[in-house]
């Protein structure tokens, strides 16, 4: 492996790229799993899917800084950047909801909130992809000293 190569490796495996990218891959299955959802809004005794990711990244982050000393951060949803946390114990997980049946043909989903919650993902989308943007330009200056 030439230098150049290895610390181009290492600046794009930072922890914050890191979980942004994981953060669009799950964003984007969301949409999928949302998309779905409405399209089987009048299918009979389908069951409403959600993606679950966030709590379980939380979480993992929070493992990984108990013992340590964590970088001081001014909000509760700052990305903690010593968090070096292992990714690939952390996937997302598409649950089925059986509760809260409110049609006689067994179908939970209700289109209001498919259409409010696809809103709220591609806001979350649009965001990490901003912040995806502004990582990769701060890189950019850093490497090459100018804006």
């Amino acid at each position: 492996m030439v230098w150049g190569d290895y610390v181009v490796e290492r600046i794009f495996s930072s922890p914050v790229i890191n979980i942004l990218n994981r953060s669009l891959d799950v964003a984007e299955l969301r949409q999928k799993v949302i998309a779905d959802n409405i399209a089987n809004v009048d299918t009979p005794g389908f069951k409403r899917r959600e993606v679950i990711f966030e709590q379980k990244l939380r979480q993992a982050l929070e493992e990984k800084n108990s013992g340590s000393l964590p970088l001081k951060t001014t909000n509760s949803r700052h990305i903690n950047v010593n968090a070096a946390v292992s990714l690939k114990n952390v996937e997302p997980e598409i649950k089925i909801l059986n509760g809260r049946t409110f049609r006689n043909d067994g179908n939970n989903v209700d289109i209001d909130v498919e259409t409010a919650e696809m809103s709220k993902n591609k806001i979350l989308y649009d965001a990490l992809a901003q912040s995806m943007t502004n990582e990769l330009r701060l890189l950019r200056i850093a490497i090459s000293g100018r804006r």
